[in-house]
């Protein structure tokens, strides 16, 4: 801009001199004159070597990738209608390896701006790789394991109940009842004194014995703490 200033004020002295031509001032206006043409040539060639290096360097080699990219979908197309029509291996192992060859190194530079002449390829800082995030230390305190249980005493059973004389326990209600008669016999399940079913006639037992349902004779009384069983015959502690 100081050139062009220059050249107008020596264009108005000049002028201003009408009656009298100075040739050295005339000289020195065309010096600047071709110093200020020079200027903006130089300046076009370099705009023009930017873009030109930058047409080399990353817009042809991305016009390569689009290109590359485009080929790569018709032959995985045409991959496709093969393996759909012959349905074999050796089609799906074509189809499955066909790969995508590209330039993966092309710097992320879309315009000439910022391209210089004297480098090469425009060197991009790398990123300052990030600190690893502190482990967070836990809030609460680890909870302490909780001791085993003492096992429970077994409990002691229970002493079995006694009755007096003439009276059993009753196997339902856990009650003193009264003996069933001879020609009955107390039922396990029910608690009742039932009938002893006999195709003989009924049987009398002397004192102190009652009829085995089994083997239909005269048998000594089951204890107090025990039933005799229907099915069996034999005398069952009460349960």
């Amino acid at each position: 801009m100081d050139i062009l200033r220059n050249i107008e004020k020596k264009i108005l002295i000049i002028l201003s001199d009408k009656d009298k031509i100075d040739i050295s001032k005339i000289n020195n206006l065309k010096e600047d004159i071709k110093i200020y043409v020079e200027d903006i040539d130089k300046k076009k060639e370099i705009i023009t070597g930017k873009k030109n290096k930058y047409i080399e360097i990353y817009h042809n080699k991305r016009l390569n990738n689009e290109e590359k990219y485009e080929n790569y979908l018709i032959e995985k197309e045409n991959l496709m209608r093969d393996l759909i029509k012959h349905k074999n291996k050796s089609n799906l192992h074509d189809y499955l390896n066909k790969k995508l060859e590209y330039n993966s190194n092309i710097p992320e530079i879309y315009t000439y701006e910022n391209i210089s002449l004297e480098e090469r390829q425009v060197s991009i800082p790398p990123k300052e790789p990030k600190q690893p995030k502190q482990p967070k230390q836990p809030k609460k305190e680890p909870k302490q394991p909780k001791q085993p249980k003492e096992p429970k005493e077994p409990k002691e059973p229970k002493e079995s109940k006694e009755c007096p004389e003439g009276k059993e326990i009753n196997p339902v209600t856990k009650r003193c009842v009264k003996i069933c008669d001879k020609d009955k016999i107390r039922n396990p399940k029910t608690g009742k004194c039932e009938k002893i079913k006999s195709d003989k006639q009924d049987k009398e037992c002397p004192e102190g014995k009652e009829i085995n349902p089994v083997t239909k004779r005269c048998v000594k009384i089951c204890d107090k703490d025990k039933i005799r069983n229907p099915k069996t015959g034999k005398c069952e502690k009460i349960k």
